[in-house]
């Protein structure tokens, strides 16, 4: 983002200067610190309506047993076809005892969606390129793949269930387009919504006098 602001700065030709306790603040830096400011907002956000569901929830991650190792022996006949409540842990590590209860839903995916699709989002409004139109797009997609990748990979080595990384990362994007589209309301959905919505975030975000 801040190499992108910096182009968009040295291609416009009007530039508004601020003022901060008496000092004046370069237009770039101005316009880096409000853009930045609400991705953090916006991520401070997503972070923490995650962990509220997770140390609310205290769903048990599909590697549960592999960490616990419970002093139960499901050979046994008095332990086949019942669920079983009464157990101890084996393991005595504190920490990963506490994080196996903390599957639902994905932080990974959560905030790998969130920072990808503001990104998604802010390259289809700032990013200025007088070569090739793919380039942006490419990015785009490079992002919405990283964000996947992180996704599908928490999945592979049995730290979430699929459900929960489809929650976290639905969640994550919804933040994310919360946070682009409505401080400054000028936003409508319809199905060409990105360019009239993130333009209008930015034109709010880059001129909106603090």
């Amino acid at each position: 983002m801040l190499l992108i602001e910096f182009v968009h700065y040295r291609n416009t030709n009007s530039h508004i200067t601020r003022t901060l306790f008496g000092r004046n603040i370069h237009p770039w830096v101005w316009n880096c610190y409000k853009v930045i400011g609400v991705f953090g907002f916006g991520m401070a956000c997503s972070q923490l309506t995650t962990d509220i569901a997770k140390y609310t929830v205290g769903r048990l991650r599909p590697h549960f047993f592999a960490v616990c190792v419970p002093d139960v022996d499901c050979s046994k006949e008095e332990f086949k076809y019942r669920y079983i409540e009464n157990f101890k842990c084996r393991n005595t590590d504190k920490h990963r005892l506490k994080d196996m209860r903390l599957s639902f839903p994905s932080g990974h995916s959560s905030f790998s969606a969130y920072t990808m699709i503001y990104l998604v989002i802010y390259l289809q409004a700032r990013f200025v390129w007088q070569g090739s139109k793919l380039l942006r797009h490419f990015l785009q997609y490079l992002c919405f793949m990283m964000a996947m990748g992180t996704a599908l990979s928490r999945i592979s080595d049995y730290k979430h269930h699929w459900s929960d990384v489809l929650v976290g990362a639905l969640q994550g994007a919804l933040v994310a387009v919360l946070v682009v589209c409505y401080p400054f309301q000028h936003c409508t959905f319809a199905w060409r919504p990105i360019l009239a919505c993130t333009s209008s975030f930015m034109r709010g975000l880059l001129h909106v006098s603090h």
